[in-house]
């Protein structure tokens, strides 16, 4: 089943689902945009090769449609809770964060410094009571923080 955490394979590396969406009835999957060279890019997802339908680039988000006869779990997306605990999830591991500020468009989150995402974790879905809030587009090592790109810009796309 496809689903937020998930993972995928571009060019042989491992990837990370950060949500599953419905979009004008069809099935999507969203990641970030910055791990692709652009629109028509390959994947390969549960066993199936499926295309980069849409680069949102100034929201670091990749759009995938989906055919509409594969098993997903769409995606329930929350709000962000400022200064309160979240977590990466992935299926290689969970990271335990905190939510340090909320925008409109990003959150900016703060890490264990012995405990940071990896370069696949990109695109992993942030989750906070059980709803993903975002999705982790970069990390700056130095200083242990975070910036995700905020569940509300899917939400806008939703309608």
């Amino acid at each position: 089943m496809i689903k937020a955490g998930g993972s995928f394979s571009y060019k042989g590396k491992r990837c990370t689902i950060g949500a599953v969406i419905s979009l004008k009835g069809l099935p999507h999957m969203v990641t970030a945009s910055h791990i692709f060279r652009g629109e028509g890019d390959h994947l390969i997802v549960d066993g199936m090769e499926v295309t980069v339908t849409s680069i949102l680039k100034a929201f670091d988000l990749a759009l995938i449609e989906l055919p509409p006869e594969c098993a997903v779990e769409i995606t329930e997306l929350g709000c962000a809770a400022e200064l309160e605990q979240a977590l990466l999830v992935n299926d290689l591991h969970v990271i335990k964060c905190r939510v340090v500020n909320a925008g409109a468009s990003l959150l900016y989150l703060g890490f264990r410094c012995r405990d940071m995402p990896q370069p696949g974790d990109s695109g992993s879905p942030i989750m906070q009571a059980g709803k993903v809030v975002g999705f982790i587009s970069s990390v700056t090592m130095d200083n242990c923080m975070g910036t995700a790109i905020s569940a509300n810009i899917l939400r806008s796309l939703i309608g």
